[in-house]
């Protein structure tokens, strides 16, 4: 059985989503104005100028990553416990409450 696992960071995902909507944006923008053929041609460059600096910036920061996992039989699958087990009590050392230069104690004295 193989698995697949793609990881994609935050920002690539904000970054195609401004690209969908600027994309809609220059579509509508091309359909519904009377644009002379220059102009179309300057609003399609934009946009493909976009997405090819969001492919390059992606590959760049290896911020896509696609992992494929073959899964036999043989292999066991790792069950990761939650690690909810602390210790009952920790103790400071008294260096923790002095100040730092005199030494003087930032608790006040006990009578």
């Amino acid at each position: 059985m193989t698995s697949l696992r793609i990881r994609v960071r935050r920002w690539v995902m904000w970054w195609l989503a401004i690209g969908v909507v600027c994309g809609v944006v220059a579509v509508s923008i091309i359909v519904g104005d009377n644009l002379t053929p220059p102009q179309e041609k300057i609003v399609l460059l934009i946009g493909a100028a976009h997405w090819l600096l969001g492919g390059i910036v992606c590959w760049a920061f290896e911020s896509v990553k696609v992992e494929t996992r073959v899964e036999t039989r043989d292999t066991p699958r790792v069950v990761q416990m939650p690690a909810d087990k602390t210790p009952e009590s920790y103790s400071h050392p008294a260096s923790d409450f002095l100040l730092p230069g005199r030494g003087h104690s930032i608790l006040p004295w006990r009578h």
